[in-house]
């Protein structure tokens, strides 16, 4: 609330003048503008905030503002603009540029698209649905996972972790789960619908400490101990829930269009 205050206030000092984006000072040929100004103190600390809503810390800011422009106009001024290092750098960036705005254009499409479905009611869920979908699915597991990339491998150490290694370790030294083998192979809770198909109906079947594999999926071969397993509160859970199932259905509207998309996948090595 302070920083909003502190920004407001910074805005009210140029509330009166015209144009709309005044020029606060000028360096040369190149303009402090007031939106400049505030979009750089929203950059600042909260504490540094409130003092440039003072007149002597105004100008203390500004006078950073200056300092930054002289540098900007001096190297402009200097031969490194015409260097090829500027030149190659310059089209690098541009190139980033292109890409990041490309995505984010793909991003932007993409999340309006969605939100339109849900909208139509085609990808979204019901509340109803939800307290069905829990009346099925009750319970939350705690899992650990070690994912390797042969059966013979995913078997060799299934065998030990059931003779009594420490499975953790086993993970650490073994898992090619690079998010969870530091942690033991330790997986984030998860509820019925957050688990790969390939693993859910098999770890939600299995015993409290139990250990299960090899077990094949798309990412290659597990081994998984059941740490635990509890019933959830609805109200705590039913966002995730209904993610769960607004997932579900984007998947089947997805499969009832593919024909329109067909997938080719090129490179051999992928295949």
């Amino acid at each position: 609330m302070r920083i909003l205050t502190a920004l407001v206030a910074a805005a009210g000092l140029f509330a009166a003048c015209k144009p709309q984006d005044p020029v606060i000072a000028k360096v040369g040929s190149l303009a402090i503008r007031q939106s400049e100004f505030q979009r750089k103190l929203s950059e600042v600390s909260e504490g540094y905030q409130n003092y440039v809503i003072t007149p002597d810390g105004r100008r203390q800011f500004l006078d950073i503002l200056i300092r930054e422009k002289m540098i900007l106009a001096a190297a402009r001024a200097s031969d490194v603009r015409k260097s090829s290092q500027y030149r190659d750098q310059l089209a690098r960036l541009r190139s980033e540029e292109a890409q990041r705005l490309k995505e984010g254009k793909d991003y932007l499409l993409t999340q309006l698209w969605l939100d339109d479905l849900r909208r139509k009611g085609i990808v979204s869920a019901t509340e109803a649905e939800a307290r069905d979908y829990f009346r099925k699915h009750p319970t939350e597991v705690e899992l650990r996972n070690i994912l390797v990339a042969t059966p013979g491998e995913a078997e060799a150490i299934a065998k030990k972790a059931r003779a009594g290694a420490n499975f953790a370790v086993l993970a650490k030294e073994h898992s090619l789960d690079g998010s969870t083998a530091e942690s033991g192979g330790k997986m984030a809770p998860a509820i019925y619908g957050e688990v790969i198909p390939d693993l859910q109906d098999i770890v939600f079947r299995m015993r409290v400490g139990e250990i299960g594999g090899p077990i094949k999926s798309k990412f290659g071969y597990h081994v998984i101990k059941k740490d635990g397993e509890h019933r959830i509160d609805f109200n705590q859970s039913k966002d995730r829930i209904m993610r769960v199932i607004e997932r579900q259905k984007l998947d089947a509207y997805l499969q009832s269009v593919q024909d329109k998309y067909p997938v080719e996948v090129v490179d051999d090595q992928f295949k």
